[in-house]
């Protein structure tokens, strides 16, 4: 925390000392957040040929700081802009985003390049400002367990077109990402801003080409930056999706249904390094034949799919804005396991078809504009051998706007 005080105190004299057409802001989030989650259902006893038993594990409450965010936005007249955003919510201050931008025709096209978070739906370039948006956790794509893509790239051409008042945004993307070797990725993402008497509409598609990709962690060192799995050799993976916002008054409603289609390969040694303690049969059929030790190299074609329904209202009180909110989240996997360290995913690793459901309520009450204090309950929906399983969890965020 101290190293990235400093770092505000050095870019605020630093700014000071520039010219004068170049402006410079320095401001940040800071989030406190609890989360006490109700017994979940886990796997043990698992074999190479059969499926082990279902027990529940019983979880500790966690106290965390996950955004403890600075950033310094900075323009230099009509035609250059840079960006820093550094997170000090762990033990070192990690570079969120590091970047340059150029316009090279107006506003109808810029260039942007460093490290970036790609325009990719409602939610990714967004996250970081935990204040500004109804909901905690983010949409199932962009869980850090099991990220559809990476969140960052590193080259941007986008731009933005005025339609009698209404506004077209396109960008173009490709950076280092998951590359195997000299492929060359892209992104993309355009999307439609229709301004109303008291209302806004926004629609929009994403689409990324991975092109032949490889891990970025091995099996034992955690999730996956992106949609490349640990045990996999190489993987070719297409997404796509489409996204909606409604805005009318106090209400908003949000939603988005995103695919993606991987073309991989399989790596026989690193599945056998996999224990099978966790495993059910269906996964240890699906990833090796019903024999782990005898794993070999193998082609495998699957569909990710995840989708959310957002909404919420709000209202004005004595003591300030009050949101109550809903939102349904679906996510299906079937190339995935429950064990995290190895890649998987303690949510849809679980369950027989890799797919659960997640049923959120909350609210937001936010005394100050630069203030958001949120408290919101989960049910997660998902079928184990079988059966219907359901378990809960309540977390509360505690966010705020500074500014020097």
């Amino acid at each position: 925390m101290r190293k990235i005080i400093g770092l505000a105190v050095v870019a605020t004299i630093a700014s000071s000392s520039y010219a004068s057409d170049v402006k410079t802001n320095v401001y940040g989030y800071i989030e406190g957040y609890v989360e006490q989650v109700e017994e979940t259902p886990q796997r043990s006893g698992g074999t190479s040929t059969a499926e082990g038993d279902v027990s529940k594990k019983a979880n500790a409450h966690e106290f965390d700081t996950p955004n403890v965010n600075l950033m310094v936005k900075s323009r230099k007249g009509d035609k250059y802009s840079s960006y820093l955003n550094l997170n000090a919510s762990g033990e070192t201050v990690q570079t969120r985003n590091a970047w340059v931008e150029m316009k090279l025709k107006q506003d109808l096209l810029k260039f942007r390049i460093g490290k970036l978070y790609r325009p990719f739906g409602l939610y990714n370039e967004r996250l970081d400002a935990v204040p500004t948006y109804i909901g905690i956790e983010p949409p199932e794509l962009f869980d850090g367990d099991h990220l559809l893509l990476t969140r960052t790239t590193n080259m941007l051409l986008h731009g933005e077109m005025d339609l009698s008042g209404n506004t077209l945004r396109y960008s173009l993307t490709t950076g280092n990402e998951e590359r195997k070797s000299g492929e060359v990725p892209v992104g993309g993402d355009i999307r439609y801003t229709h301004v109303g008497m008291d209302s806004v509409l926004l629609v929009g598609t994403s689409f990324y080409f991975s092109n032949t990709a490889a891990p970025t962690k091995k099996v034992g060192e955690g999730s996956p930056d992106g949609g490349v799995v640990n045990w996999m050799k190489e993987d070719d993976y297409k997404v796509l999706g489409l996204y909606l916002e409604y805005t009318r008054n106090a209400f908003k409603f949000q939603t988005a249904y995103y695919e993606a289609n991987h073309d991989a390969t399989r790596d026989g040694s690193k599945l056998q390094s996999i224990g099978t303690e966790k495993l059910n049969d269906e996964q240890i059929r699906r990833l090796c034949n019903g024999n782990m030790s005898t794993c070999a190299d193998s082609e495998v074609n699957y569909m990710v799919k995840t989708w959310y329904v957002r909404t919420g209202y709000s209202f004005e009180t004595s003591l300030g804005e009050v949101t109550p909110y809903i939102q349904y989240d679906f996510y299906e996997n079937p190339e995935t396991i429950a064990e995290k360290k190895d890649g998987g995913d303690n949510e849809a690793g679980i369950a027989d078809d890799g797919a659960f459901t997640k049923q959120t309520l909350g609210v937001v009450f936010r005394p100050d504009s630069q203030l958001a204090i949120k408290l919101d309950a989960s049910s997660h929906s998902q079928e184990i051998d079988g059966s219907n399983e359901t378990y809960s969890e309540v977390r509360s965020s505690f966010s705020y706007i500074w500014s020097l």
